[in-house]
């Protein structure tokens, strides 16, 4: 039942993912057409959200590669931003840098499509031996990571996705101006907007890369 789930799981998985990216759903994106994962009436609460979530999840894998060339609102194209976020990010125990993938959408897709998957049944597998569950959880765990992740990662880069065709549907409204660290800082001053505290003539000096987020890209002189 378990191995029957897992195939299930991931022929679905791959299914959904043709119809975001090469299907009628390429024109046409929306939940409610999408043939995969649809919701039956017996389906509980949260087996309803996993499927919605599982849609939303696999459209933004796919928008990757529309998304890939078009312009971004902090870099020269998205591919480009992908490139600078990914680098001091890597699967757990492979020290293998993400942006390698983002070198090409050739390589984005031998990810999407082939290490994905496989990373999800690894990291289901070793989820279930370290917390001593049941063997039929690996297929549950599974389900989760393939289709509808909650780990920080996942949730990052989809909002990422989503803040990146915002900003080229509305032709990069001037608020995103703010994502530059620096400019922020300055203008929050300015507009005596609480930021947090900054040295405008230190001894020594913290360099933070303008589009790079989170704890990436420092650098002490």
């Amino acid at each position: 039942m378990s191995a029957l789930r897992i195939l299930s799981d991931t022929y679905s998985f791959y299914g959904c993912f043709y119809y975001f990216y090469l299907g009628s759903g390429k024109s046409t994106p929306t939940l409610s057409s999408c043939p995969y994962f649809r919701a039956s009436p017996s389906d509980t609460p949260e087996q309803s959200r996993h499927k919605q979530y599982a849609k939303c999840h696999i459209y933004s894998l796919a928008l990757i590669f529309y998304l890939w060339d078009k312009p971004h609102y902090r870099k020269g194209s998205y591919s480009d931003d992908l490139l600078d976020n990914l680098r001091n990010v890597a699967i757990p125990g492979t020290g293998i840098p993400l942006s390698i993938f983002a070198r090409g959408k050739i390589l984005a897709l031998l990810l999407v499509l082939t290490f994905y998957p496989l990373v999800s049944i690894i990291a289901a597998v070793h989820h279930v031996k370290n917390e001593k569950t049941e063997e039929n959880d690996v297929a549950r765990e599974y389900s989760i990571r393939l289709l509808a992740p909650n780990d920080w990662f996942s949730l990052w880069r989809l909002n990422c996705r989503l803040v990146a065709l915002h900003s080229l549907l509305h032709a990069n409204p001037p608020g995103y101006e703010m994502e530059n660290k620096w400019h922020f800082l300055v203008e929050g001053e300015k507009k005596n907007v609480p930021v947090s505290p900054f040295l405008k003539a230190p001894s020594g000096i913290v360099v933070k890369h303008k589009n790079e987020e989170g704890g990436m890209g420092i650098h002490f002189y």
